[in-house]
């Protein structure tokens, strides 16, 4: 089970047939499958391609220079005395620009590229997140189905139990009573393959409504699950660990801050605006050119907090990653080795355990026929090779979350080690 892998192949599965990912989910599904639809119809991954655009188009604004501007406008008019009506009027038209200074246009842009880096990063994160999730569900799925075969089982041994008493009854070899008790049983049994027919449908539903589909149409899952391989070495994964991407995601924020620490910087050189136009003196009737600029003063110190701030949020960026990294390593460690139990405990079930417990029960069914057992002891015999059989289950859906946990939390695959 790879995530790496899964998550390529589901990819290129999405790219290919979005429209119909819930329509080819029938019968026997795959965990690809779920994959595949889950990231083709999943809610949560919705929202990203708008939230892109809206980054696309603040880009667009932040690579804009500064508008150029027409002015027009009137002095010493429509006074009293000499300035009455029009006569001592000054008509201006001029034309007036911000001229930016320190690469404030390119830091702008680069601060929003980052941005995009850091949505494209959470997109990621999101798209793995479910890859587990749906990996999870469908191992709850699996172990779901699992237990109602062994249901079934148990109701199979129940009615067995009752065919062999029945004749030892009407001889008289056997008291009355624990026919009654191996009717119970198998009422018992029927009862409890119900209940866990029921779970299984659920389970499909949680399971399918990963891709938004709540009626799900697929019959089975196509798990092994007791299959569990190995458990794998630790050691690349940690040494790879640097690459995941919730531990990434610091390194593109941190990148993030960069850009606005640079944008900070080059605000510290401040605009320089400028007009130009001509001028009409009517009291004179004469036209000149005329030139402004406009200079900020003392304005050098001006960003020094944002650029503290900045300074400062970088450094914490970097301390949340270490915490973050530490953590992981251990959480790795941790479940790596419950792995390891995990694995041994579904290897030792199959190989040892369940093989003998299969024996005395039929070594008991034999001897209790033989009238050498009584019920109470075939009962137990079967009641601990189906205990057995629970265990097996368990473990073994245990070793798999415990397998797909570590590759989410790590974002490499230990089938690969």
């Amino acid at each position: 089970m790879s995530f790496r892998v899964l998550a390529a192949l589901a990819f290129a599965l999405c790219n290919i047939a979005v429209c119909n990912a819930q329509d080819n989910l029938t019968g026997a599904i795959s965990l690809r499958d779920a994959i595949s639809a889950t990231l083709a119809e999943n809610p949560e991954l919705r929202s990203f391609p708008f939230r892109q655009e809206a980054l696309l188009g603040e880009r667009t604004t932040a690579g804009q220079k500064p508008a150029l501007s027409f002015n027009a406008g009137i002095d010493d008019a429509i006074g009293t005395g000499a300035l009455k009506d029009l006569r001592g009027a000054e008509a201006t038209l001029s034309f007036s620009q911000v001229v930016e200074l320190g690469d404030q246009q390119a830091s702008r842009v680069n601060v929003v590229n980052r941005r995009l880096e850091l949505l494209n990063a959470e997109q990621r994160i999101t798209e793995l997140n479910l890859i587990a999730e749906v990996t999870f569900r469908y191992i709850e799925v699996a172990e779901a189905e699992q237990r109602v075969a062994l249901q079934v089982k148990a109701s199979e041994l129940a009615e067995q139990t009752l065919t062999v008493l029945e004749p030892l009854v009407r001889a008289g070899q056997t008291p009355q009573l624990e026919l009654m008790r191996a009717k119970a049983l198998i009422g018992t049994a029927k009862m409890a393959e119900r209940a866990a027919a029921a779970n299984l449908e659920s389970t499909k539903i949680n399971l399918s409504s990963m891709w938004a589909d709540h009626n799900p149409k697929f019959d089975t899952t196509d798990a092994n699950l007791l299959d569990v391989g190995e458990a794998g070495s630790i050691t690349p994964i940690l040494i790879q660990l640097s690459s995941n991407p919730d531990i990434e995601i610091y390194a593109r924020e941190e990148r993030l801050l960069e850009a606005q620490w640079r944008e900070a910087r080059s605000q510290r050189r401040k605009d320089i605006e400028w007009t130009a136009g001509i001028r009409h003196l009517r009291e004179l009737d004469d036209t000149g050119f005329m030139l402004n600029v406009k200079v900020p003063l003392f304005s050098g110190n001006r960003q020094t907090g944002a650029i503290k701030t900045a300074n400062a949020n970088m450094a914490a960026v970097q301390a949340r990653r270490d915490a973050a990294l530490n953590s992981m390593q251990g959480q790795l460690h941790s479940l790596h080795r419950q792995l390891s139990i995990a694995i041994a405990e579904v290897d030792t079930l199959r190989r040892e355990v369940l093989p003998l417990l299969s024996e005395a029960l039929s070594l008991t069914r034999e001897a209790y026929q033989a009238g050498r057992y009584s019920y109470l002891e075939l009962a137990s015999a079967q009641h601990d090779y189906l205990d057995a059989e629970l265990t097996l289950i368990t473990s073994a859906a245990n070793a798999h979350t415990l397998r797909a946990e570590i590759e989410r939390l790590s974002g490499a695959s230990l089938a690969a080690q």
